[in-house]
């Protein structure tokens, strides 16, 4: 009996690569990456042992390669994405760079990223940059931003905002249900006063059997799958409408309404108030800054709802967002109001939702044009 369940394993694995295989090359699914082990994922340079989490190990050189771009990373002394020594000729005021994979520059050589483009228009100020991929929220802006980032000296700070995943990237109420929980980063929790959050780190209280067997099943069996398998990609299509579904994240064009609670259109208070308490936690602190400036950024999906719905800007997390930038003198600019469908389509990689080359050059000519050409 153990040997016919062992060959019906077996064949069961064998079809269910071979079909996964199949829909990667004909791109039926919604991931259709090739194995790890053909493609290098840019991931041998991150680390998660910082308080903020997700980082650079310092002075490292990593690949990153997919269906339709193919790049270096390369990180300093500090472990920022620059290639200059951020603790030589520190004598001048800089501009800090903060945000997730957009600031960091995921998917472009270093010449192309946000940070490289205005810093070459500018020209007689340096762009600190301080952006970081891997689940990189707010409340880990604000740690890294009091931790390290502010002990360099800089007399501007930009924020690169994403809502797509920036609203719940902290959010413990969303992650404490997620095998990814486990992972070495914080989280906020809302405390007994209504306007304050704490910090929250999971792995300090969770430290037991049961957390080291699932970092090996989730962790270490999903890279195996990752670097090993197209069946990975088939799995993470499953998971991804999954999430969809419970999130409810569909629209309704028929009648032109939104029921999304996610990205733009995102209604979860809880969520919304926790990051933006950190935000307004970054700049509030820093009132001697000469200038402040805040980018949020859409998803191609956002773009499109937007064409017959502009109701976000009526929702709890803009107005907040809006509120804080007039109380702090904070530059908001939203990239929804300069781009549409066609536009943005440009900007970003057929197989990726991170801007292209001629999207971080897009958005540092507006920034630049906006607020230093004069």
């Amino acid at each position: 009996m153990m040997k016919k369940i062992i060959i019906i394993s077996i064949i069961f694995i064998f079809l269910f690569e071979a079909i996964s295989f199949i829909s990667t090359k004909f791109k039926l699914l919604i991931y259709n990456n090739d194995p790890n082990y053909i493609h290098s994922f840019g991931n041998k340079w991150r680390t998660e042992v910082d308080p903020w989490g997700s980082w650079h190990k310092p002075n490292y050189v990593d690949k990153h390669s997919s269906a339709c771009f193919e790049v270096s990373y390369k990180s300093n002394n500090i472990g920022a994405r620059d290639e200059i020594d951020y603790e030589v000729d520190n004598e001048q005021n800089s501009i800090i760079l903060l945000g997730d994979s957009f600031a960091e520059g995921y998917g472009v050589n270093f010449e192309n990223t946000f940070k490289q483009r205005l810093e070459n228009k500018i020209k007689n100020k340096k762009v600190l940059n301080f952006g970081s991929a891997g689940h990189f929220g707010p409340l880990q802006a604000q740690i890294l931003y009091n931790d390290l980032a502010s002990k360099y000296k800089h007399d501007e700070l930009i924020y690169l905002f994403f809502p797509y995943n920036d609203f719940r990237d902290n959010d413990w109420d969303y992650w404490k249900t997620k095998v990814r929980k486990f992972r070495n980063r914080p989280y906020f929790l809302k405390t007994s006063d209504k306007n304050e959050y704490e910090v929250y780190y999971p792995n300090k209280k969770t430290n037991t059997l049961l957390l080291k067997i699932k970092n090996f099943i989730f962790n270490d069996f999903q890279s195996f799958l990752l670097k090993y398998t197209y069946s990975a990609n088939t799995l993470r299509t499953i998971n991804y409408i999954y999430s969809n579904y419970n999130l409810s994240e569909t629209i309704n064009q028929k009648n032109n309404k939104v029921n999304q609670n996610f990205s733009y259109y995102v209604n979860n208070q809880n969520s919304v108030l926790g990051s933006i308490y950190s935000i307004n936690k970054i700049f509030s602190a820093n009132n001697y800054l000469k200038k402040k400036i805040i980018v949020i950024i859409p998803t191609l999906n956002d773009i499109k709802q937007i064409q017959f719905d502009k109701s976000y800007k009526e929702l709890l997390w803009y107005k907040e967002l809006k509120n804080i930038s007039e109380k702090n003198n904070i530059f908001l600019i939203d990239l929804a109001d300069y781009v549409d469908e066609d536009k943005y389509i440009k900007m970003i990689y057929s197989c990726d939702m991170h801007w292209n080359p001629d999207g971080h050059e897009f958005v540092a000519d507006l920034i630049f044009d906006k607020y230093y050409s004069n």
